[in-house]
């Protein structure tokens, strides 16, 4: 489990697709506007469950995200709290806690990375794709929108593959409640039932 969650608290914070699930009602009018207004919401919890499989194994844990601007602290737990873990970034060092047990790295280049663990990732790309923004600093090697032209519905970037399958609004602001990541055999597969955002 420990081997696990790491890998993919790292696949993660490294930065089927079905239809888009949204409320027509509550839809935003472009997509310009949808993501200026995300671009700007540097605050939020993500409450929901991870679930990652590789050509190894598969596992799942609960998850709880907060992010407030650039630090990140994620904490996953499996049934009853056994196995708690707990990843904080501020987007130049990872540190990761299990217990007793705490490990850090160097996490300023994807290349410093995986000299530490073998895994070559965009950090700092995740806050941004939880949301349903392509991370500003890695070029899109894809980038498709919805039938109305307001969401995103699939992204590449840095070869990771996302697909974003559901949306809920959440405060005035529409954001993903399922998305699928993939590279290679490696896929994470978020589901988000609560997004809570900190009034003005």
């Amino acid at each position: 489990m420990y081997r696990l969650l790491l890998a993919g608290v790292l696949a993660l914070l490294a930065a089927c697709a079905g239809p888009t699930a949204r409320p027509p009602e509550v839809a935003p009018e472009s997509w310009a506007g949808h993501a200026a207004a995300l671009a700007g919401l540097r605050e939020w919890t993500a409450a929901g469950k991870l679930g990652l499989r590789t050509s190894e194994y598969a596992e799942s844990a609960s998850m709880l995200w907060r992010q407030r601007g650039r630090h990140t602290k994620v904490q996953l737990s499996g049934p009853l709290g056994i196995n708690a873990t707990v990843i904080e970034s501020d987007g130049r060092r990872m540190t990761l806690t299990r217990g007793d047990e705490q490990r850090s790295w160097d996490v300023s280049s994807a290349d410093a990375l995986e000299r530490e663990t073998g895994w070559e990732l965009p950090v700092n790309a995740l806050p941004h794709w939880l949301k349903g923004l392509p991370a500003p600093e890695l070029a899109a090697e894809r980038l498709e929108l919805d039938a109305d032209q307001a969401l995103l519905q699939n992204l590449r970037q840095n070869d990771w593959d996302v697909h974003y399958e559901a949306y809920a609004r959440f405060s005035g602001y529409t954001l993903p409640t399922r998305l699928l990541i993939q590279r290679g055999t490696t896929s994470a597969r978020v589901i988000i039932r609560e997004w809570q955002i900190p009034g003005p």
